[in-house]
This record gives C-alpha cells, structure tokens and sequence, in this order.
C-alpha cells in the first residue's frame, strides 16, 4: 500500500511541472508574438510569402527545362525546352503579362534547352541573351542549334557568352558561374545561375553533372548555398552529388522532366540522396508548374492552379 500511495503522489508532480510548463510556454509564445520576434525562431522553410514581389516558375515542358523568373517587373528566362515548347513558354510569358525579357539564358546548346528559344527570341523583345562559349569540337551540328544562330542574326542580336558576372533583375541579385575546365560532355559546359532575392535564394544548375559540380563547388568558396535548388540534368543519377548538395544545403529542390521519359528520370539514387537534405522535392511530371513567391524573407510554393504545395 505504501508503494502504491508513493506511485500515485510522482504523478501528481509531474502533471503539476507539466502545466508550470505549457503556461511558461504559452506566456513566451506571447511575448515573442507581439514583440515580433517570434518570426527569428520559426524556420525559413515555414515562412510564407507575404506582398511578393518576385517570383520563380519552372514551367512544365515535359522532358526538358524552362525557368521564368519576375522581380519588380523585369523578367529572366532560363532555357525553353524542345523545338515544340516555344509556343508553350510563350503562352506562359503571355499568362504572367510578360511582353520582353531582360535576359534569357541557354544554359547549354541541348535541344532540351535551347529547341523553344529561336520562337522565344523572335517574338519578345530581348536585351541580353547569354549562352556558353563551348570548345569547337563540342559545338554541336544540330539543326536547332543552327536555327537559333540563324534567328539571333536576323534579330540583329549579339550573343553575349557566359562569363562569371553579377547583375540586377530588379530588386533580385543573379550570379552567372560559366563553365569552367575540360570535359568530354557537353552538359558539363552548362550556365550556372543563383538568384537572392533578400534572404531567398535559388541555384539553377542546367544539365551540370558531377565533374563539373566539383569544380563549382571548388571555386565558388562557400557562396553555393541556397534554399532553392535546381537539380541537374532531370534528377539524373550523373548529377546532385553529395559534394554538390553539402555546398548548397537545399530546403526545397526542384526537379524538371517529362511524364513516362525514356531516361528514367529522375532516378531514385538522386531521390534518395535529395531527400537527406531537402524537406520538399517538387517534379514537374506530378506536380506540373512550379512556382516560387518571394518576399524576401517567406517562400510560398503554387502549382498553375494556385494550390499550395507545402500542405
């Protein structure tokens, strides 16, 4: 009997420590609420945007890559897929009230990449349009790639080639790394671009893989890391290695490819070393359009419909 009376009179205790608590934290809570500082304890990943004024999509264009990014009204774009994607980035270019672009980037002279931009040059006014310098025998033949030559000369436009440099997009910060070293794949020439936009940034690494990676991650110095990261070449096992991901230490990542492609891609070696880092992975063949908000400091997350995909 004694035994039993000491049991029930420890668990009394503990249900008194424990409301002396839940009040300690509820009074904290209000504190930290009214005086503004809740939002310095809440983790970025959590924060939604609020006013955005800039924003992010990775339009779906099956198997291949296309990224518009608008901040204070002046607009980027990354790539346009294959040949039969123009108009499809153009129609999405119209839907944002997008009627030129301040830069566009070919990140590399694949089809998957560069095939919608001839359409894409021909139709938007264009200021600045950036593709890699890539060694002779590396240059391909292609028939899309002499097209986009082609269309570039008509417009009278000059081609600037990669070069490491900083510019403003509006209130947004973006940092081209060129291709740099000697490889015998032609993904490895591709543009790498960071956008930050206040405390929000974002990596855009095109089709690099994982020579290429090393060499980034050798000479950017620590300045890699990013909430947002574009994964390389599709989610292909070749790209996203660990060197690469402990460098940018991604919150979300984004993978662009096709429904049902013959690749395979994204490959779950990739999905599996992602996921040690990235609290969300978003893939435009289940999810469709994906789109960044940015404040600044919050991130909300939408399909073309506008659903949140952070539920």
């Amino acid at each position: 009997m004694p035994q039993k009376y000491k049991n029930r009179k420890v668990i009394g205790n503990n249900n008194t420590v424990v409301f002396i608590l839940t009040v300690v934290a509820v009074i904290l809570a209000v504190y930290l609420y009214k005086s503004g500082k809740l939002d310095e304890i809440i983790s970025d990943s959590d924060k939604a945007a609020v006013n955005a004024d800039m924003s992010v999509h990775f339009i779906d264009v099956g198997q291949g890559d296309s990224i518009l990014v608008i901040c204070d009204g002046e607009a980027m774009l990354i790539d346009a897929g294959e040949k039969d994607c123009g108009q499809i980035v153009a129609s999405y270019l119209d839907s944002m009230n997008v009627d030129s672009l301040k830069y566009v980037i070919g990140t590399h002279p694949h089809s998957d990449h560069i095939g919608g931009l001839p359409y894409i040059l021909e139709n938007y006014q264009t200021d600045t349009f950036i593709l890699p310098k890539v060694p002779d025998d590396m240059t391909p033949d292609t028939a899309i790639y002499e097209q986009l030559l082609e269309t570039v000369k008509n417009r009278k436009m000059k081609i600037r080639a990669a070069r490491d440099e900083m510019f403003q997009l509006g209130s947004c910060k973006v940092q081209i790394f060129k291709p740099m070293g000697d490889y015998n794949n032609l993904n490895d020439y591709s543009v790498c671009v960071k956008l930050t936009h206040g405390e929000n940034t974002f990596l855009f690494t095109g089709d690099t893989e994982e020579d290429a990676e090393k060499n980034l991650v050798m000479r950017s110095r620590g300045s890699l890391d990013a909430k947002v990261l574009k994964l390389g070449h599709h989610g292909s096992s070749t790209s996203s290695s660990v060197e690469l991901l402990d460098a940018v230490k991604p919150s979300y990542a984004v993978i662009s490819c096709g429904a049902g492609n013959k690749y395979g891609h994204p490959h779950q070696e990739t999905l599996d070393r992602v996921e040690k880092y990235a609290k969300y992975i978003f893939r435009t063949d289940l999810n469709g359009t994906v789109i960044f908000e940015s404040d600044g400091k919050g991130l909300t997350v939408k399909d073309s419909s506008g659903s949140i995909l952070t539920k």
